[in-house]
């Protein structure tokens, strides 16, 4: 037997065994008003798959399983659906105006895949009435349409498990969100970010750059359930009213061999700083060398100052654009800014014009006297309450390079002054 076959004859014994006919509570004369959708047989469940391979695969995934032995009716609801080639895809996403779907499969096909790309999997049966089942298989069945099928996504607030825990809430009549809305997590969408993307250096660094102030307010319960497996986790400690659990039974049905959910947040700030006082101090080593007459260094400072200058420059303006013109709210209100600003374009100008034409301007000092004055102000700035981006990571990998690039670039501008004196 290949490994494909054993995976898919496993999760097909194993959900056979999960989800065999339980007797469910008889619905009231005026729930049965109602049209029955499933039989009294049917059941729920909560199925978790957790990180995979790809930046967006390692928040997880989840879906909204149904089964009727009666009908022999099984299906599964998911939202988060997305293609890159659909229509003003990447448009959209640069504004922030990203249009998401749900979709719905056979169980069997939806487990078998997500078993081949190796990610865990838990299924969870949810303690519904026969009337919350039917009400629940209603929804989903006119949001799996084409008039309903589309939303717009939000990353943290409107995603692929928050749409899951709020399609079992409705039924549930807001049980849910009375359990965690009033609870603090300890957390913020920063930190489970960082925690999930730890093993993915340059997602890590791209969304610790990205993200600004929002998203390192301190989050609800219900507002950490934005990923799938702090879903399923505090799901298991909500009671119904009447003290029943709202969970029936938790299985993994699916161990994943190489993808494990990280448990603590990352603590980068050494790795950062060394990299960043190593720039710091390559740019003063180079500008030691344009100070001792060294034609070369002269050419080096200048390349390799107009590749950082350009570099941070670049990521400056896209995050002026994030902050200004997108609706990426989570990226508003960024005090990295201060370490990535546009001004340093300016100063890429200016080496470049070194290159080609031998001329330095004293602007040039100024300017990159400027961008190190911003970048120190942004470390200043965290001791001021109200400026507590946890971006130490950023601040400390930008201030020792744009500091040792502006020592290095004023002794250029000496040497220069000097020639021009001769």
């Amino acid at each position: 037997m290949t490994k494909t076959a054993s995976i898919g004859l496993s999760i097909s014994l194993a959900l056979t065994l999960l989800i065999s006919p339980r007797t469910t509570l008889a619905s009231t004369p005026d729930q049965a008003e109602q049209e029955d959708l499933l039989s009294p047989s049917a059941q729920v469940f909560l199925v978790t798959v957790g990180p995979g391979e790809l930046v967006w695969e390692r928040f997880g995934h989840n879906g909204l399983l149904i089964r009727d032995p009666e009908s022999g009716f099984k299906r599964i609801y998911d939202w988060g659906r997305f293609s890159f080639e659909a229509k003003d895809f990447w448009p959209r996403f640069l504004r922030g105006e990203m249009y998401y779907a749900i979709g719905s499969e056979d169980p069997d096909l939806f487990l078998d895949f997500n078993a081949k790309s190796d990610r865990s999997i838990w299924i969870q049966e949810v303690n519904l009435s026969h009337h919350q089942k039917n009400a629940l298989a209603q929804f989903l069945k006119e949001n799996d349409s084409e008039g309903n099928r589309f939303y717009q996504y939000n990353y943290y607030l409107d995603n692929c498990s928050t749409r899951a825990r709020d399609a079992i809430d409705r039924v549930l009549g807001g049980v849910i969100a009375r359990a965690t809305q009033s609870s603090g997590s300890g957390t913020s969408f920063r930190s489970h970010t960082r925690r999930l993307l730890q093993s993915l250096p340059s997602a890590y660094f791209g969304i610790q750059l990205g993200l600004g102030q929002p998203a390192d307010q301190e989050i609800s319960i219900w507002k950490a359930t934005f990923t799938p497996m702090a879903l399923r986790r505090h799901l298991n400690e909500i009671a119904l009213p009447d003290g029943r659990p709202l969970i029936l039974s938790d299985n993994q049905i699916y161990r994943s061999k190489k993808f494990v959910e990280p448990s603590k947040v990352p603590d980068r700030r050494s790795f950062f700083a060394i990299y960043g006082v190593i720039g710091g101090l390559f740019f003063v080593l180079l500008g030691y060398l344009v100070r001792a007459g060294q034609k070369w260094a002269e050419k080096g400072l200048a390349v390799c100052g107009m590749i950082w200058a350009f570099f941070a420059g670049l990521a400056g303006l896209l995050l002026s654009l994030i902050w200004f013109f997108t609706e990426h709210r989570f990226g508003h209100w960024n005090e990295n800014l201060l370490q990535y600003n546009p001004l340093s374009i300016g100063l890429a100008f200016f080496f470049c014009l070194f290159l080609f034409r031998g001329s330095w301007s004293r602007l040039a000092i100024l300017v990159s006297y400027g961008v190190a004055a911003l970048s120190l102000s942004g470390f200043l700035l965290q001791i001021l309450p109200g400026f507590n981006q946890v971006n130490t990571e950023i601040i400390v990998l930008a201030l020792p390079i744009h500091s040792g690039l502006a020592w290095a670039t004023h002794g250029l501008h000496s040497l220069k002054k000097r020639v021009e004196g001769n």
